[in-house]
């Protein structure tokens, strides 16, 4: 997957487009730059727990988001 080859230049905003599943339901986000992480009336994590997006592939998601940052705080170090 696109985790072996790094997040070159994929801003965290941009990162859910990488994931097909999620693409329909961004759009039903209550905010316009949702993070799918915490904000409320999130449509993805609605998703998620409606199981019309795989547990594993929102884990994906959050993993590649979380290593994203650590790699921009390293840089900024």
């Amino acid at each position: 997957g696109i985790k072996g080859f790094g997040l070159i230049d994929i801003e965290d905003a941009e990162l859910a487009h990488y994931f097909p599943e999620m693409m329909r339901f961004l759009p039903e986000c209550r905010f316009y730059n949702c993070s799918h992480t915490h904000e409320p009336h999130c449509a993805v994590r609605e998703a998620v727990e409606s199981h019309d997006i795989a547990e594993s592939r929102y884990n994906s998601y959050l993993s590649m988001l979380e290593d994203e940052k650590e790699d921009k705080y390293r840089a900024a170090y």
